[in-house]
């Protein structure tokens, strides 16, 4: 059966302590994490300094479902860039989040990153993939050594030229062919592409290892007009046993609140999808 979590860097005015405790008093069941909430660059960040963020969840009654939003700093990275200095940093930074993850008490990393993997005009596609796809095969390499899942997150037109849709991330996955590289589905990015993320979710669940709940208005599940029913039925007959996580973007309501309609969009569909 899934579980729900909720993003944090809505909250990141507020002690790490203040978010957990009013998302566990709200009903989630984790927190899902933005590294760059807690320092520009966690390779900073010591034993002790992770240790501490994955207990102060774990002693609000959350999980940490995992991280996202991994390349927002330190600047300076890039997946797909001719300059070969910046991919392997790229590569080795992107090691150091799986660690963190870890650390932190996640499970999954999610790899969107848009700007950061976007193709220059007039490179060499097919050379590009190449490059990429030894990337990915490394990530899943070393994803499996650390004991996280390294999930490519597949955006709209609208936010990467590369990568757009859950059957390109999934064809991606199958190219890299490793247990520690796999995808996730977000239902804003499904969504901006016409597609109905039920559909997407039932068609490529075999690597789909997250779900980020997502209205096109870049707030939560009904707080727009997108309908998440036909995603809570999908995951209901597939046995999701994974997080659904909200991954709001626009925060002016206020976190507190987004978060909490959220979640009484996610209880009326969890009631009405499972009868519970």
């Amino acid at each position: 059966m899934m579980k729900y979590a909720f993003c944090n860097e809505p909250f990141k005015d507020l002690p790490f302590e203040e978010t957990c405790r009013i998302l566990a008093e709200i009903g989630y069941d984790a927190v899902e994490l933005a590294p760059f909430t807690f320092a520009e660059d966690v390779r900073e960040m010591d034993a002790a300094a992770r240790t501490k963020i994955r207990k102060t969840a774990e002693d609000a009654g959350l999980e940490v479902a995992g991280i996202h939003w991994l390349l927002i700093s330190p600047k300076g990275f890039h997946l797909t860039t001719e300059d070969e200095k910046v991919r392997e940093a790229t590569f080795e930074f992107l090691v150091s989040l799986q660690e963190f993850c870890r650390d932190v008490g996640g499970k999954v990393l999610i790899h969107g990153s848009p700007v950061q993997r976007n193709l220059e005009e007039g490179q060499d596609r097919k050379l590009v993939e190449e490059r990429t796809l030894d990337i990915f095969k490394r990530l899943g390499e070393s994803a499996e050594k650390i004991g996280v899942i390294h999930c490519l997150e597949p955006l709209d037109s609208g936010q990467t030229n590369f990568i757009q849709t859950p059957a390109d991330g999934f064809e991606w996955v199958q190219r890299v062919d490793r247990p520690g590289f796999q995808m996730m589905l977000d239902a804003r990015a499904s969504f901006e592409e016409n597609l109905e993320p039920g559909d997407e979710l039932k068609k490529f669940h075999s690597a789909i290892k997250h779900v980020h709940l997502n209205d096109k208005n870049l707030l939560g599940p009904g707080m727009g007009d997108c309908e998440f029913e036909p995603l809570f039925r999908a995951g209901q007959e597939i046995g999701f046993d994974r997080f659904y996580s909200v991954e709001p973007f626009d925060y002016s309501p206020g976190a507190e609140v987004i978060a909490q309609k959220s979640f009484e969009t996610i209880s009326k569909l969890h009631k009405k999808v499972f009868g519970e």
